[in-house]
C-alpha cells in the first residue's frame, strides 16, 4: 500500500510540475454573470482598424472612440472605448487582460505621436491594425512551432516514474527496494538527481530558443510610428524624437533620443545610428540608405517593418527544430539513466530475489 501511494504522490508532483492549472486558484466560474466578450492582440487590432475606418471619413478620434463603444460588445475593449471618448490616454484607460499589453501601448503611442506630429490619424492607425495583425500571426506561428517541442520534453519528464510504474505491472516491486536498503537509496537518489538535471537541462534549452515576448511596443511599430512622423513632413530627427518622447520608456526610446539629438546636431547617419540596439538595426540601415541615396525612408522603413514581422514565424520554426535535435542530449544524459536507475535496474533485481537489498542487511 505504502509503495502505491509514494508512487501516486510523485505522479501528482509530476502534474503539478508540468502542467500548471489553466485558472487561477480563487477564481470560480460563475455561470449567473454575463460573458464578457475577449479582448485578445485580434480584437484589438480589429478595434484599431473599425476606428481607422471612422476618422477617414471626416469624424474625430474621440468621435471616433464614441462611435466603437456603441457597437461594441460588453468587454474591456468596449471599456477602452468609453474612456478614450471621454479624452483618457488608451494606455491608463484600459483595464482588464489589456492594461499590460504592449498592443495597447502601441496605440497610445499611435495616438500620441498623430497629436505631436499633426500625422493623419486615419493612415497611422490603418497601418498600426496592420501591424497587430502581423504580430498576432506571427506569435501564433511561434506558439505552433514550440508546441511539439515542448510537449516533447513534458512526456520525456515522466521517463523516470514510468520506470517505477512498469516495474510494478511486471510483478516486482522496485519502490519498496529503493527504499528499504541503502543501497537501494544510493540508487533512488542518483535517479532523482538525474531527473531534477534533466528537468533543469530542458528548460534551460526551452528559455533560451523560446524567450519571453517583450512587454514593451514592438521595434516594428516603432518603426511604423516613425514612418507616419516622417509622411507628415519632419525630418528624421523630429521623427525620431516625437516618436520617442510617445513611448513609454525603455532602451528603444533611449536610444532614439540619442540619435535625435546626433543628427539634430549635424552628425551625419551613419555616425549617428551607432547608438541604436540590435533590435532597430534596420532602422540605422535605413537611415544611412537614403542619406546618401535620396529614397523615401519612410517607405523604407514600411518595408524594414513588415520583413521583420514576417520573418519571425520563419525563425520560430528554425529555433523549433534545432531545439528537437538538442533535446536529445538531456535525454540521452540525465532522463534515461534515470529511468534505469529507478525503474529497470531495481525492477530486474527484485525480480531476481532482492539481491541489492541483502547487501545492506535488509529491509
Amino acid at each position: 500500500m505504502i509503495p502505491v501511494l509514494a508512487v501516486a504522490a510523485l505522479a501528482l508532483v509530476l502534474l503539478w510540475v508540468l502542467v500548471p492549472p489553466a485558472l487561477p486558484a480563487g477564481a470560480p466560474v460563475r455561470a449567473s454573470r454575463p460573458r464578457r466578450a475577449p479582448s485578445g492582440p485580434l480584437d484589438l487590432a480589429r478595434t484599431v482598424e473599425q476606428l481607422a475606418s471612422v476618422i477617414s471619413s471626416g469624424a474625430s478620434i474621440r468621435q471616433g472612440w464614441a462611435a466603437l463603444a456603441r457597437t461594441l460588445p460588453d468587454g474591456d475593449l468596449r471599456d477602452l472605448a468609453r474612456a478614450s471618448a471621454a479624452g483618457a490616454d488608451p494606455r491608463r484607460a484600459a483595464g482588464g487582460r489589456l492594461r499590460s499589453a504592449p498592443t495597447v501601448a502601441s496605440l497610445g503611442a499611435a495616438l500620441a505621436v498623430c497629436e505631436r506630429t499633426g500625422a493623419p490619424a486615419a493612415v497611422m492607425l490603418q497601418h498600426l491594425a496592420d501591424a497587430l495583425r502581423d504580430l498576432h500571426d506571427a506569435a501564433q506561428a511561434r506558439r505552433s512551432a514550440f508546441a511539439g517541442p515542448r510537449s516533447t520534453a513534458r512526456i520525456l519528464l515522466v521517463l523516470p516514474l514510468a520506470g517505477l510504474g512498469l516495474g510494478m505491472l511486471l510483478g516486482g516491486d522496485p519502490l519498496r527496494l529503493l527504499v528499504a536498503s541503502t543501497s537501494g537509496r544510493l540508487l533512488g537518489g542518483a535517479g532523482i538527481a538525474l531527473t531534477v538535471l534533466g528537468w533543469w537541462w530542458m528548460r534551460r534549452l526551452l528559455r533560451s530558443a523560446d524567450p519571453p515576448l517583450r512587454t514593451e511596443v514592438d521595434p516594428s511599430v516603432a518603426l511604423e510610428l516613425i514612418a507616419g512622423a516622417l509622411e507628415s513632413g519632419l525630418p528624421l530627427s523630429r521623427a525620431l524624437a516625437a516618436v520617442a518622447a510617445a513611448l513609454p520608456g525603455g532602451t528603444d526610446a533611449e536610444a532614439m533620443r540619442a540619435v535625435a539629438s546626433a543628427l539634430a546636431a549635424g552628425v551625419p547617419a551613419r555616425l549617428a545610428v551607432d547608438a541604436l540596439p540590435a533590435e532597430l538595426d534596420a532602422l540605422g540601415r535605413s537611415a544611412v540608405l537614403a542619406e546618401e541615396t535620396g529614397a523615401d525612408l519612410a517607405r523604407v522603413l514600411r518595408s524594414a517593418a513588415r520583413d521583420a514581422r514576417r520573418g519571425r514565424a520563419r525563425d520560430a520554426e528554425v529555433r523549433a527544430a534545432e531545439l528537437a535535435v538538442r533535446l536529445v542530449l538531456p535525454t540521452g544524459a540525465a532522463l534515461l539513466p534515470a529511468f534505469v536507475a529507478l525503474g529497470i535496474v531495481p525492477t530486474v533485481i527484485s525480480l531476481l530475489g532482492g539481491t541489492l537489498s541483502l547487501t545492506s542487511g535488509g529491509a
